[in-house]
């Protein structure tokens, strides 16, 4: 993979979506938060009694765009999923059809209008990717309007040490990118206008390494932590065995997510050591 020469601090994923689709290596750090999210899933599916799913926007998560949904899939509902980039769902495309598993994939100009019935789906949700919504309130009202039981929003933890590393002293300018969107003051409000509850929430996706923006192997090796990880004996960006979610959905690597699980320890800790270290937190919605 030809890695660009100056990616994004804040948010490398912007520059660097394009070479997840080639080399289809997404490391450790979101191998674990995709099953540490399969958690979640399970709980809305029961739950709720899911049976119809949108996910908007799609793009947002480090790694292989648009296959956060593959869980669903996996489990018989074919998902629809919303991206505005023409190019990653094509390839987005390829790679749900090389597990194989069904999706429907849609070209958005914006997230404004959703063009679906009202009361829809069972289900909408995103991951990390309000910071790439314009408007809040017209994105809110829409996501409420098609969907009938229960909405999940995942964001990334503005209160977290690793956050605060990335933002306090970057200056950079990115283009139809609005960092405070992510903030809960900014969002819930106007689930809540539109009749939605929260429900509940909390933090999701804490790992023993921090929220940094480079490859988890990468970091572990820097800071001589290598060891810890199973090394292949290809060559390559990395020293680190590949690991991608894709491999575990088609069969090609059953023990992937009992490798990766085992570094779930923090899940369960106390409050005040998620807020500091955990990568994201996570809202339900639904109507009163």
């Amino acid at each position: 993979m030809s890695s660009p020469q100056n990616p994004s601090t804040l948010l490398s994923v912007l520059d660097t979506w394009p070479g997840y689709y080639e080399t289809m290596d997404e490391g450790i750090g979101t191998t674990y938060e995709r099953f540490i999210l399969h958690r979640y899933f399970e709980n809305l599916a029961r739950d709720f009694g899911v049976e119809s799913v949108l996910e908007v926007p799609s793009f947002g998560m480090t790694g292989v765009s648009g296959i956060n949904s593959l869980w669903w899939s996996h489990k018989g509902i074919t998902p629809v999923v919303l991206d505005n980039n023409a190019v990653r769902i094509e390839k987005t495309q390829k790679v749900w059809d090389s597990i194989p598993l069904p999706v429907d994939l849609k070209k958005v100009d914006g997230f404004d209008t959703l063009d679906f019935e009202e009361n829809q789906f069972d289900l909408s949700w995103n991951f990390a990717s309000l910071w790439f919504v314009p408007d809040i309130p017209r994105f809110v009202a829409e996501l409420c309007r098609v969907t009938r039981k229960v909405i999940f929003i995942c964001v990334p933890n503005a209160h977290g040490l690793g956050y605060h590393l990335r933002t306090a002293f970057n200056k950079e300018t990115i283009p139809d990118f609005y960092l405070d969107h992510i903030k809960p003051k900014k969002f819930v409000p106007y689930f809540e206008g539109h009749g939605w509850k929260k429900r509940a929430s909390g933090y999701l996706d804490i790992p023993p390494w921090p929220d940094i923006a480079m490859k988890k192997e990468d970091m572990l090796f820097k800071v001589g932590l290598g060891f810890l990880l199973k090394k292949s004996g290809q060559q390559g960006d990395t020293p680190f065995e590949k690991k991608c979610i894709v491999d575990w959905f088609s069969g090609k690597n059953p023990n992937l997510e009992k490798d990766i699980l085992k570094y779930d320890f923090l899940e369960k800790a106390p409050a005040p050591v998620k807020q500091v270290w955990g990568h994201h937190r996570w809202f339900i919605f639904t109507p009163e």
